[in-house]
């Protein structure tokens, strides 16, 4: 993991067990009564702390939230360290690291619709949650610019749009299929691992090099 990946992570990390508890708390509010209905009154009571504390860590119910789904966005960067972080195997590291992301998206799904749902309704990327969104595009670019630089990958084609169009593909296809519709994904990672490394690994017809597997 880079300093700046290590150091996005602690970012997110709970500083002690009270503020963990009231994290703890907000998730199981929410998965019972809905975003709407929580409140820090119920926050306190569940966490077994006092409102005074739940509004010591967070200034109100918006910034408990957002702390879980910059967690959750956090989770999914490092689930994909195995590509991200490089190797002789890009084809191999693509499925590994797609089947690690749908097992955090599987398991925070509810947080995920959530942050799909607000984003939604404020018509933009909430500037809470768009460094953490941002980073995995930007690692990925830096893992396509570095295969290109040593011949592993065509670099006829953009580091940096290959990675903003490749993700978007890989987030519309989970959020439809993992997220909303529940459905098992084991060929849904074969094949947008598959995909992914056609696009960036494979080379034009009559091109010189083979690509790496």
């Amino acid at each position: 993991m880079t300093p700046a990946a290590a150091a996005a992570r602690q970012a997110v990390q709970t500083r002690n067990a009270t503020e963990e508890a009231i994290l703890a708390a907000a998730r199981a509010a929410l998965h019972e009564v809905g975003y709407e209905s929580v409140t820090m009154d119920a926050i306190a009571k569940r966490a077994f702390v006092s409102r005074t504390a739940v509004y010591f860590y967070f200034p109100n119910k918006r910034a408990v939230i957002d702390r879980l789904i910059q967690q959750v966005f956090s989770d999914i960067l490092t689930a994909a360290r195995p590509y991200l972080d490089g190797g002789p195997e890009p084809r191999k590291e693509l499925r590994q690291t797609l089947g690690r992301v749908c097992t955090v998206v599987n398991r925070e799904a509810s947080i995920l619709l959530l942050a799909a749902d607000l984003s939604g309704r404020e018509d933009r990327l909430p500037p809470e949650w768009e460094p953490y969104i941002r980073r995995l595009v930007v690692a990925v670019e830096r893992r396509i610019r570095r295969d290109q630089e040593r011949g592993v990958a065509p670099a006829d084609i953009s580091a940096r749009v290959s990675a903003q169009a490749l993700c978007a593909m890989v987030e519309r296809h989970i959020t439809i299929e993992v997220i909303r519709e529940g459905n098992v994904v084991t060929e849904s990672i074969r094949v947008l691992a598959e995909l992914w490394w056609r696009a960036v690994y494979s080379r034009p017809p009559g091109a010189s090099g083979a690509p790496s597997a």
